[in-house]
């Protein structure tokens, strides 16, 4: 190794690229200036790449760079490999080439990129044409490495490995927050449903059409969106949860079901989002979908009036339509096999649960709740909650002892967390019933028939923000299971590959986080003490960390992996292997046992509502009425409720022990920016997060052995200028073998720098820039010589050329000459020619300007004349007209209002009359004798008002003749109109044209003609309205009097009862009133 870094540092030569570490970019590129070397110490300068002001130097002892005590700058690849699609394929294989690489394919579009077995996904923030039904096919039945580098191509390499080995598969996609794992996913299972198997004849076509299996697989997305997804501020659909899905094959190879598993679910999301997060997808799809009777029947409102939801101000998804992802959910729902009655039932606990974080508990020191909060009532309601006990026990709790039972007040901020944990477990317990119920519509129901699985795992990334709880615990305790799975599959591979080529190689050591996950999850480790502490009924987050710090001490081995922050008492710190994460303890407690009151869990299971019952499951060990001697026991089974932490852990243990029985395939996304722009790429937080998913880790591991590996054919194809023409001759047919033999035993002394397998080249860390180095030098010394006889070449070509090319000028130069006295002739006799005509041209177009200036003159003058004529006709027609409509305007306007007061006396009049007459009548009204003498009288009025309607039907029928002898006339009025407006149109172009001025006046009397013409024929189709409206008055006052008459006729066959007087008093009334109009009218 020491000699391999000394001989490492002969590599450094002017002109050769390396990078130095950078705070704003990571890396930074720049080339060797001057090396200055003696027997002790080096000296490089260097230049940077994109600042030549800048430079970076390079100073240290060779021992110690022997030692490796102190590292050399990484070297910069070439630029042709740069953009290659595999990570391992680099010639020098170091962190700032890996970042460069990946960097350089974003910047190209280009956002896959493989690491040996791990697929590297950049997110794009845009959307990319890399998904569409063509390149599904594309990708089917291809082999990895035949196409470029795409999560399809994984998908389909699990595909063919469970093929060919029989053995399930796992695809592990993994990421921070905004990475885009939740994406990947999506695709990798659509993948699976849609792609055509082209090389398997059993496994039935896909291409036209999907299975109904198929399709319930594809809706499941949606759903867990919808339910579990949730907007952050790294990403605006985050999954706030871990899922493994299983999806079922059978021996033909077809899929046949799928199964669903979910690990720690984000509770508190549902009571508080920090700000311009939101709540899960499901409630604002609730808010801005549901229907107008659903929102009066679950008290729906907008987003903004819900406590639960609008405490980080933020409602809207830019883009994103909360209605259409609504109806997308309902029939993603339907797919699966929730009709419209359950998932009524759901929305209806989704509208509680907003109902009950609106509940308003108040007080001081103990909390208060009044009977009549609305709210409450709308939550009980939905819930099937009895609304006393509900409010009972949301302010008071309590506590039983051996003889007696004590109830006591909360305070306000307990009551709420009481509403809270409530909700909060209603929700999960929802969650969790459709997870179950999506697994009874999408697993086959014979077992006997899946023979293998596909399983995709979609599980959060490594978290380290400035506050760090319970959740990030959880979510790095699961990051550090699946590290060390990876790493240990990373081991196994490079040992494969070792004992597949048959090269000598030693056990190659790497960094193992078994003791940070024996201190999470030891007998004794953090989720055990954290257990402990839990079921202690004075338990609390400052007891926990006081007890992480006295077991955690520095003699106990864990103090690599545990520390004690320095300013802080209740915080610890993990080391974990991506990062150091602080820890606060506050809420660990409440988070870890999740509880919900007794008496508020059995009041659930009470609940009227069915569909709540069925979702929560009552304790096996609590009767849902318990007695007076089984009081003592609750506490107890609460005691025995496993927590969430140790939930977690088995549900994980679980999932390891799953992905240990398969073969394993990598997608780790990247998230190239902290502001979501599209196509930008921040290397700092690449870096990071290169360093947390464990890709550098996979290259460390990689450099411990034989990083770089070529096969015989590349190996030969780029070095075989350092040997001679003869051994690689192709006419020779060499040995791709034998020639590396020759060119390795030229040039490299020491066999343990590399390793000649059966297939491949294996070089040591650092040892292909010493190849790189040499093949440099040869290429020099052949460019060397061939620039020596090319130039030799080139001197005699320019002699020979120079020579000829004199002798061409002599000869050019003296044919110049005799045509240039030539051509002075004959321009002499062409510019004579050119002046005669010119001056007879200059004469001609003055004479022809003169006479054009003339004749427009005169086109001018008359033409503003004519203009001045026809401008003071205008004005004098404009004058005629205004005085019209002016004259007309004052004679209407004083009709109007001389009528307008004529029909105000005539109803004050009228209104004075009719007074009088209603005393009158309502004296006469009084006696029987005058009802007998008005019925008289009515029967006289209606034989008169028959008369009357005889009369109008005369009438309506004169009136409809004179209507039709109307019509007729209109008819020839529109023939005479068009007729003229043909004349007038052809007056008009005869006008158009050129005339005397003697004829214009019979111009303007045919002009005015044709106005009167136009006119009368708008008076009479205004004449022809009005009557079209009388007849339409008429006819509804015919109807209305028709009604009248029968109305009269059954009231005089009636006896003269006291309701029948009442009836006939209101009749007649009527019927003045309405005699009293018409005669108005």
């Amino acid at each position: 190794m020491t000699l391999n870094n000394l001989d490492l540092v002969e590599v450094y030569t002017k002109g050769i690229k390396a990078w130095f570490a950078d705070e704003a970019d990571g890396w930074v590129s720049a080339t060797v200036l001057s090396k200055e070397a003696d027997e002790k110490t080096v000296k490089m300068t260097f230049e940077d790449d994109i600042d030549p002001e800048r430079l970076h130097t390079f100073e240290a002892k060779l021992v110690d760079i022997a030692n490796a005590s102190v590292q050399l700058p990484p070297l910069r690849n070439p630029p042709n490999m740069e953009n290659t699609d595999d990570l391992t394929s680099l010639s020098y294989l170091n962190e700032p080439s890996v970042l460069n690489t990946i960097k350089t394919r974003y910047d190209e579009r280009n956002i896959y990129t493989y690491s040996g077995i791990v697929l590297i996904a950049t997110n794009p923030f845009a959307r990319v044409p890399l998904y569409e039904p063509e390149i599904i096919q594309k990708y089917s039945g291809s082999r990895r490495g035949d196409l470029e580098p795409h999560l399809f191509a994984i998908a389909e390499d699990a595909y063919r490995c469970m093929i060919r080995d029989n053995k399930n598969q796992t695809i592990i996609v993994s990421g921070e927050s905004g990475a885009g794992k939740t994406v990947s996913a999506k695709y990798i299972m659509r993948y699976f449903a849609t792609a055509d198997d082209q090389e398997v004849n059993t496994k039935k076509s896909k291409g036209e059409s999907m299975t109904e299996v198929e399709e319930q697989i594809l809706a499941t997305n949606p759903i867990m969106e919808a339910f579990g997804n949730a907007k952050t501020t790294r990403n605006d659909n985050s999954s706030r949860f871990g899922k493994y899905i299983e999806i079922q094959f059978d021996s033909q190879r077809n899929i046949v079901g799928a199964k669903i598993k979910t690990y720690l679910l984000e509770r508190s999301r549902l009571i508080f989002q920090p700000e311009t997060e939101r709540n899960y997808h499901i409630f604002y799809q609730l808010c801005a979908g549901a229907d107008e009777n659903e929102r009066q029947e679950l008290g729906l409102k907008e987003w903004s009036n819900f406590h639960y939801l609008n405490q980080s101000g933020t409602g809207v998804i830019p883009g994103v339509d909360d209605v259409e992802e609504f109806e997308i959910t309902k029939t993603a729902l339907t797919t699966i096999g929730i009709n419209s009655s359950t998932q009524a039932e759901i929305f209806r606990i989704l509208a509680a649960l907003l109902h009950l974080g609106n509940i308003d508990i108040g007080g001081r020191n103990d909390a208060t709740l009044s009977d009549d909060e609305p709210s409450l009532r709308l939550a009980t309601d939905l819930l099937g909650l009895d609304l006393l006990d509900f409010r009972k026990w949301l302010i008071r709790k309590q506590i039983v002892t051996r003889s007696e039972k004590i109830i006591t007040n909360l305070t306000p901020t307990q009551a709420q967390v009481v509403r809270d944990s409530v909700a909060k477990f209603i929700y999960a317990n929802m969650f969790d019933w459709l997870v179950n119920v999506t697994n009874d519509s999408l697993s086959c129901q014979n077992m006997d028939l899946v023979k293998s699985f596909i399983g995709v795992l979609d599980i959060y990334g490594f978290e380290h923000f400035k506050k760090n709880s319970f959740e990030q615990f959880c979510i790095n305790y699961a990051n550090e299971k699946l590290q060390q799975q990876f790493n240990q599959h990373v081991f196994k591979l490079e040992q494969e590959e070792y004992i597949k080529e048959e090269i000598d190689w030693k056990f190659i050591s790497f960094s193992d986080n078994q003791k940070c996950i024996e201190m999470i999850e030891a007998k004794m480790g953090i989720l055990s003490l954290l257990d402990e502490e839990s079921r202690l009924p004075s338990g609390s987050d400052q007891g926990f960390c006081n007890k992480l710090y006295q077991n955690f001490s520095a003699n106990n081995g864990y103090q690599d992996y545990f520390k004690k922050p320095r300013f802080s008492n209740n915080a610890f710190t993990v080391a974990h292997y991506a990062h150091d994460v602080q820890y606060e303890s506050e809420g660990f407690m409440d988070k870890n046992k999740d509880a919900v009151p007794e008496e508020l869990l059995n009041l659930l299971q009470a609940s009227k509502s069915l569909f709540l019952n069925t979702m929560i499951q009552p304790p096996s060990t609590t009767p849902s009425t318990p007695t007076t001697e089984m009081m003592p026991k609750k506490p107890m089974s609460q005691q025995k409720k496993p927590t969430l932490g140790a939930i977690f852990k088995l549900s994980l243990i679980n999932l390891m022990d799953t992905i240990g029985e398969t073969n394993v395939h990598y997608i780790r996304c990247i998230k190239p920016n902290e502001a979501k722009v599209e196509w930008v790429f921040q290397p700092n937080i690449v870096l990071s997060q290169l360093r947390a998913c464990g890709v550098l880790e996979t290259i460390r591991i990689s450099c411990a052995g034989y990083p770089t590996r070529w096969v015989f054919a590349d190996f030969v194809e780029r070095y075989h200028a350092l040997i001679h023409s003869s051994h690689w001759d192709p006419k020779n047919n060499p040995d791709m073998r034998n020639i590396c033999s020759i060119i390795l035993d030229t040039y490299i002394k020491d066999t343990n720098k590399y390793q000649i397998g059966l297939t491949k080249v294996f070089f040591r860390a650092g040892q292909l820039a010493y190849m790189e180095k040499l093949r440099n030098d040869r290429l020099s010394e052949c460019a060397t010589l061939i620039q020596k006889n090319i130039r030799r070449f080139l001197a005699r070509l320019h002699y020979t050329r120079a020579h000829k090319l004199i002798a061409m000028l002599q000869t050019i130069a003296k044919r110049k000459v005799a045509q240039a006295v030539l051509e002075h002739l004959r321009r002499e006799k062409a510019a004579t020619i050119i002046q005669t005509n010119w001056r007879r041209y200059i004469a001609r177009k003055k004479y022809l300007q003169t006479r054009a200036f003339i004749i427009q003159l005169q086109s001018v003058a008359r033409g503003s004349l004519s203009r001045k004529k026809h401008l003071e006709l205008k004005r004098e027609h404009a004058a005629i007209t205004i005085q019209k409509m002016m004259r007309g305007y004052m004679a209407r306007k004083r009709y109007h209002t001389i009528r307008n007061y004529v029909i105000s006396v005539q109803t004050c009049i009228r209104r004075r009359n009719a007074r009088k007459q209603l005393i009158l009548l309502k004296a006469e009204a009084r006696s029987v004798s005058h009802l007998k003498d008005a019925s008289c009288k009515l029967e006289t009025r209606v034989v008169d008002l028959m008369e009357n309607l005889t009369k109008q039907r005369e009438e309506k029928a004169r009136l409809k003749q004179k209507a039709i002898e109307l019509e007729g006339q209109v008819k020839a009025w529109i023939q005479s109109y068009e007729s003229l407006n043909h004349k007038a149109k052809h007056l008009e172009a005869v006008v158009a044209k050129p005339k005397l001025v003697a004829k214009d006046d019979n111009w303007t009397v045919l002009r005015l003609q044709r106005e009167e013409l136009q006119n009368d024929y708008i008076n009479a189709l205004s004449k022809i309205k009005s009557q079209d409206n009388e007849l339409s008055k008429l006819k509804e006052e015919l109807l209305h009097q028709r009604d009248d008459v029968s109305k009269l006729r059954i009231s005089t066959r009636k006896k003269a009862t006291d309701s029948d007087i009442n009836e006939l008093k209101s009749q007649i009334s009527a019927l003045k009133a309405s005699s009293d109009y018409k005669l108005y009218v």
